[in-house]
């Protein structure tokens, strides 16, 4: 093609075609242009369907990961909720009030031992946000709210480290060194009673005696609020991520 160009160039300029060459030329010219614009049309719509393959699959992963966060927030929001309530009536009981439950007290007090924190499943967002391939989202509102959740787990993550301070300080230090966890934990179990165990209120003296343990309980009321009221939060923003993929798609 580019010999066949060159030959009627030679052409016209054998034939003293001045003019005609130069609008020849400038033909030309504006055809290469045409089919530089074009090249680069293509190449653009190649790279905008790569980008969408790869959006679509980082959206689609991202589902995923939302979706395993909500089981794990349900179960802690319950696990959460339940343990607020025997905290509670644990502080109550260590004020004065009657035991009249000594299985319920058991189970209440070893639960206290238990550490259940949220860690969110956002590697894809993590990927997202690394590699600087947040901008593949095309969908401002979705950006946005992945944002805004990625803030709501660093305050999560916050809170996660100064629980565990307060809980391995006040909660696990005195109950290891106050109460049998061999005698109580048939009855966490759920295979022995208090009575076959032999429990009674003087197994738990020593801990209801202890300052450290009941302001310990305390700070864990307060957090369990705090994070309960966080997981709902979560939990709200991260459906809504989910629906706003789906509608998407």
């Amino acid at each position: 093609m580019i010999r066949f160009f060159r030959k009627i160039r030679h052409q016209l300029l054998a034939e003293g075609s001045t003019g005609r060459y130069f609008k020849y030329a400038f033909g030309e010219i504006l055809l290469v242009m045409i089919g530089i614009l074009l090249a680069l049309q293509v190449n653009n719509w190649n790279i905008d369907k790569t980008n969408r393959i790869r959006e679509k699959k980082y959206l689609t992963n991202i589902v995923v990961d939302l979706k395993k966060d909500l089981i794990r927030l349900d179960y802690l929001i319950k696990f959460r909720t339940n343990r607020l309530k025997g905290d509670q009536k644990l502080l109550q009981q260590m004020n004065g009030m009657p035991v009249n439950d000594f299985d319920e007290l058991t189970k209440s007090v070893v639960n206290t031992l238990m550490e259940e924190n949220f860690i969110p499943n956002n590697s894809t967002f993590l990927e997202l946000s690394s590699s600087g391939n947040l901008n593949l989202i095309s969908n401002d509102s979705i950006k946005f709210l992945l944002l805004e959740l990625d803030e709501l787990y660093k305050v999560n993550k916050l809170s996660i480290e100064h629980e565990t301070f307060d809980y391995r300080e006040y909660i696990s230090k005195s109950a290891i060194q106050l109460i049998d966890l061999n005698q109580l934990s048939p009855v966490f179990e759920g295979t022995k009673t208090a009575a076959e165990q032999q429990i009674t209120k003087d197994n738990f003296n020593g801990l209801f005696n202890n300052r450290a343990y009941k302001n310990g309980l305390f700070i864990t009321t307060f957090m369990s609020k705090t994070n309960i009221e966080a997981y709902e939060k979560i939990k709200m923003k991260s459906q809504k991520i989910i629906n706003l993929i789906v509608k998407e798609k």
